[in-house]
């Protein structure tokens, strides 16, 4: 080894900082310094995937050289880091290399586990068996094998930033459909009583406790069915709409922690119930990675956020608090007359003006009532999660989907 190569690899620092971490760390910390996809960095590595997730899991003993110095070089460190970070991994995962293959290649092929594992479903990334009985035990499995990626007549409400990672995507939306189906809503959907019924919605949201709660179960009754669910890493959702035994079907997250947005969403998702449902049902279209690569997605997605929005709180009504926005009583009083929570004003003011007020954002979250309780009520927490049913069972005996 050179004087240079020995500079650039330092051990002590190595052993301080970069050992203690995984190269699959290692790797998801580059592709998103860089912006890219797992796809798109295959093809800058000139790796075949299976080659790749053998190396940074730890599950191949036969391993290309030139594919170490490949990953050196994309990771931007040395080969002897990768090769000792491999090494360490193969370690490690020495009992599950026994596993049956076929199995660890289905795990890894269909399930993103690093994401997973920082989402605290599961509680390593090479423990096998132990992975494969989590994912058995949530969704009700008799084999792994029966998990399928889903079909996906999806209409998603995202995020500033959208979703990247597509195993991690089907995951979430598996949990959301396998809860539905076990909700099983027996009642039709009507759309003219949930249109007669829109109305009332707004007026719930002041009832921070139970108001979400009331709705819910309301829509329920009207073939509706709407399900809290977290979102997990690299997934920028607030919900998401689709069918599921011929009737709609609501997912809601909650989304940087704000109330609003948990009413703001509901209204977007049930904007797609309204006019879009009849295209949920023939088409299989969802808000594609870059929002320009599909315009008519992208324009739903507008309209639906302008539906909810004009809904909860209009711009106009915005333009009158505005002025009195420090004035805390009037803002108060303003909001019991128009039906909605103060925060809804701090939130909208601030996503209208937050380059005119630079406290803006710091107003909506001293407004902000907390959500904790409410989510306690409806969550299957990914860290402590219950296997669907359990949670659905739970869920029902607590008075939701009656």
């Amino acid at each position: 080894m050179s004087r240079e190569d020995r500079n650039e690899f330092n051990v002590d620092s190595l052993l301080m900082g970069l050992f203690k971490d995984k190269l699959v760390k290692l790797f998801e910390k580059r592709i998103d310094e860089l912006g890219i996809s797992p796809t798109n960095a295959l093809d800058v590595l000139d790796i075949e995937y299976r080659a790749l997730q053998g190396i940074l899991y730890g599950t191949s003993k036969r391993v290309d050289m030139m594919n170490f110095i490949k990953l050196a070089s994309f990771l931007k460190i040395t080969k002897e880091a990768v090769i000792e970070l491999y090494f360490n991994e193969l370690e490690e995962n020495g009992d599950d290399i026994a596993y049956p293959k076929d199995r660890v290649e289905f795990l890894n092929a269909n399930f993103d586990l690093a994401a997973l594992y920082r989402a605290g479903f599961i509680e390593s990334i090479t423990e096998y068996p132990k992975i494969e009985e989590k994912i058995k035990l949530y969704f009700g499995l008799n084999s792994i094998f029966e998990y399928k990626l889903p079909v996906q007549h999806v209409a998603f409400s995202a995020g500033s930033k959208q979703p990247k990672n597509f195993f991690t995507r089907a995951f979430w939306i598996n949990a959301a459909i396998s809860a539905f189906t076990e909700i099983n809503n027996p009642y039709p959907y009507n759309l003219e009583r949930l249109m007669a019924y829109f109305p009332e919605i707004r007026q719930q949201c002041v009832n921070v406790e139970d108001g979400l709660i009331n709705v819910i179960n309301n829509l329920f009754e009207l073939g509706v069915t709407v399900f809290y669910q977290s979102s997990l890493p690299s997934l920028y959702l607030k919900g998401a709409t689709l069918e599921v035994n011929h009737k709609p079907c609501i997912i809601i997250t909650d989304y940087k922690g704000f109330y609003t947005t948990f009413w703001h969403t509901l209204c977007h998702e049930l904007s797609h119930v309204l006019f879009d449902f009849e295209e949920i049902r023939r088409s299989r279209y969802h808000i594609s990675e870059e929002s320009s690569e599909d315009m008519s997605v992208s324009e739903k997605e507008y309209q639906a956020d302008t539906f909810a929005r004009q809904y909860l709180f209009s711009s106009d009504k915005l333009k009158q608090a505005k002025p009195h926005i420090n004035n805390r009583k009037f803002i108060k009083e303003f909001a019991g007359k128009n039906h909605v929570h103060p925060c809804f004003i701090y939130t909208y003011y601030a996503f209208e003006f937050e380059k005119e007020d630079n406290k803006a954002w710091a107003k909506a979250r001293t407004n902000n009532p907390s959500v904790d309780g409410l989510i306690k009520k409806i969550e299957n927490p990914w860290t402590k999660s219950k296997g669907v049913k359990r949670h659905i069972n739970s869920l029902k005996e607590g008075g939701l989907y009656k």
